[in-house]
């Protein structure tokens, strides 16, 4: 599991967060946010899954 924060949205609904192994994508993930997932590369493209928001967007 790792934890990540999200720096941005992009197309397709997704967050994106930064790791060691480059970019995730966090599907349903805001800006701010502070989550918890399991890695997984698909077709070069490393998602975050079975995610838990460990802190909520700041408003």
């Amino acid at each position: 599991m790792k934890v990540l924060t999200v720096e941005k949205l992009v197309p397709g609904g997704y967050g994106l967060a930064r790791t060691e192994e480059g970019a995730a994508l966090i599907k349903g993930a805001l800006p701010g946010e502070v989550v918890r997932g399991k890695p997984v590369r698909r077709k070069g493209t490393l998602f975050l899954e079975e995610v838990e928001v460990l802190n909520p967007r700041p408003d």
